[in-house]
């Protein structure tokens, strides 16, 4: 289960590659916390992820976080194919010191983010964009993700957010048979 995603427009060009085998991880989006958050994704959900992106960063953050998230959601999306055999569902609770994520995963082909909770701007990443982030990724995969987050420290906030999603990915993503989870047949 692997797949490459290139995406360019006049404000971005990146470059996904999503390998569920190989546990290999590099990011360099231009945005060092951003770039830290999703290296702690892949370090947690257990995959490779390379990610290369060049965007417009004199201008803000957010055309280059949406278009990572579009490549990346489009790149799991076509890594997952038809999700026959995999968990579908995933849950994790990640205390981070003052902060704690509570964070559902259910792999269903329909992406819908839902966030509940207060999450403050960190370096190099607004809470805007984080959110819009999550939301972008989730639409793009075709994942529901449900996201609770309580804390103060921003960085706390985000990176338990962060690890919560990717626990909760790898389990849902966890081939545990040779069906397809669902009483339809697909998972599209």
């Amino acid at each position: 289960m692997r797949a490459v995603v290139e995406r360019r427009t006049k404000e971005v060009e990146v470059k996904v590659k999503i390998d569920f085998e190989d546990k290999e991880y590099s990011v360099d989006t231009g945005i060092p916390f951003f770039d830290h958050m999703l290296e702690s994704f892949a370090k947690h959900a257990g995959i490779g992820l390379i990610i290369k992106a060049k965007g417009d960063l004199d201008v803000d953050e957010h055309h280059t976080i949406e278009d990572v998230a579009i490549a990346m959601g489009n790149a799991i999306r076509k890594a997952l194919g038809n999700k026959k055999g995999i968990r579908r569902f995933g849950d994790a609770i990640v205390p981070m010191d003052d902060s704690v994520t509570m964070c559902g995963v259910d792999v269903s082909g329909r992406g819908f983010f839902n966030f509940d909770g207060g999450v403050k701007d960190a370096k190099n990443l607004s809470a805007e964009n984080f959110i819009h982030f999550f939301d972008t990724l989730c639409r793009n995969a075709g994942i529901n993700v449900y996201m609770s987050i309580k804390g103060k420290n921003a960085h706390h906030m985000m990176e338990s957010a962060f690890k919560a999603f990717a626990l909760a990915f790898k389990e849902a993503t966890e081939i545990v048979d040779g069906e397809v989870k669902s009483t339809k047949g697909t998972l599209d």
